[in-house]
């Protein structure tokens, strides 16, 4: 079968679908009516890397589903004892190892429709997102669809902890009957714990419905002191930091009201805060800093992350992608808070964006001072 460009490449190929001749080898009969094809079954092999087959005849992998095969390579270090006889009986279809591998990259090099290769089409369409916000919202969108589902199955877990919540206050307001069960959370270890992670899991639950349906950012706005607003975010994520000993400060003054929908702004801050305490190492510090100037507040969070590279500023917003080296700090995490941060900030022009240093901390090694910033319009 043939397919786009293939005929011109100089050796013949074999995907799943039929064969291709090459323009300077034809497909090898013995490829043509092979009774097993077991080099396009050989997943496992790196792409451009001659191997030999059963018979004899030489593979190198091109993409997710082309080998280039039926060609003899003369010079590999170890060769079988059929290979041994192709060499000698078939001259006319030698070729050195190092070259076929230049031609593969050659081809591999025209991209993502000549070559079927997953990991080069997402980094091709990573690379897009650098430069095409349309792109970038289209990819979001997409990805974001993926937890509607999700969202839908989640009434019952959603219920259940409610219920459990509920159960947790009651013996709070046991112990405590004049206090309000957050501050009677601070007092008791086993009960507080039980509160907050409650508190803690309704939260995420709010963001996956910003994330779900973004339109609802629009409606039930009301004024609100931004600063005390915060404060009850600060203090579920506090009970969570002291457990890794992580100081959080709390920097600046702000006594302006802004005008919002407040859960969805309640989200932003769930999203910062959770990817803040997530990846600070333990026994550091970080900050939260309001700054009030005359038309916004610019609210900026502040601690010590695993690297961002630089192609993955803009991909650390989309659902369900995580960086590389935040993966292999803390396993789990589903990529759904700073999606549904940057989602609602897009929606409502809050300007979320990511700064990194460059330099490493010399006290936690692997670990960068991030910024992340949001800001507020302040309600006239």
């Amino acid at each position: 079968m043939t397919i786009g460009p293939w005929p011109l490449f100089p050796y013949p190929t074999i995907t799943s679908s039929g064969v291709t001749d090459g323009s300077l080898f034809p497909v090898h009969a013995d490829c043509q009516y092979c009774p097993t094809r077991e080099c396009v079954k050989d997943d496992g092999a790196p792409v451009g890397i001659s191997k030999q087959c059963r018979f004899g005849l030489t593979y190198a992998r091109v993409d997710d589903n082309r080998v280039v095969a039926g060609v003899v390579t003369s010079d590999l270090p170890a060769t079988t004892q059929r290979a041994r006889k192709r060499i000698r009986r078939e001259p006319q279809r030698h070729v050195r190892a190092a070259t076929l591998r230049s031609s593969i990259e050659a081809a591999r090099r025209l991209g993502v429709g000549v070559v079927d290769d997953m990991e080069a089409a997402r980094q091709e369409a990573f690379a897009r997102l650098e430069t095409d916000p349309e792109f970038l919202r289209s990819l979001a969108e997409q990805l974001r669809q993926d937890f509607a589902d999700n969202l839908n199955q989640s009434h019952d877990f959603l219920q259940l902890v409610k219920l459990v919540r509920g159960h947790a206050e009651s013996l709070l307001h046991d112990r405590y009957p004049d206090l309000p069960p957050s501050e009677a959370a601070d007092k008791l270890p086993t009960e507080g714990a039980i509160y907050y992670s409650t508190e803690l899991m309704l939260l995420k639950m709010d963001s996956m419905v910003f994330l779900n349906e973004i339109n609802i950012v629009h409606g039930s706005e009301r004024r609100f002191k931004v600063h005390s607003f915060f404060l009850k975010y600060l203090r579920i994520y506090d009970w969570q930091a002291r457990e890794k000993d992580l100081r959080v400060r709390l920097e600046g003054t702000c006594h302006s009201s802004v005008f919002y929908n407040d859960k969805a702004i309640g989200a932003v801050f769930q999203g910062l805060l959770d990817n803040l305490v997530k990846y600070s190492p333990p026994s550091s510090s970080a900050a939260v800093t309001f700054n009030e100037l005359e038309d916004h507040i610019s609210i900026t969070f502040t601690s010590l992350g695993p690297r961002i590279e630089q192609h993955e500023r803009q991909q650390i917003f989309l659902p369900k992608y995580r960086a590389k080296a935040a993966r292999a700090i803390e396993m789990t995490g589903l990529g759904v808070g700073l999606a549904a941060a940057k989602q609602i900030s897009d929606a409502l022009d809050l300007e979320l964006q990511v700064e990194q240093d460059d330099t490493e901390d010399g006290r936690f090694p692997g670990r960068f001072r991030t910024t992340f910033n949001v800001r507020l319009q302040r309600a006239q």
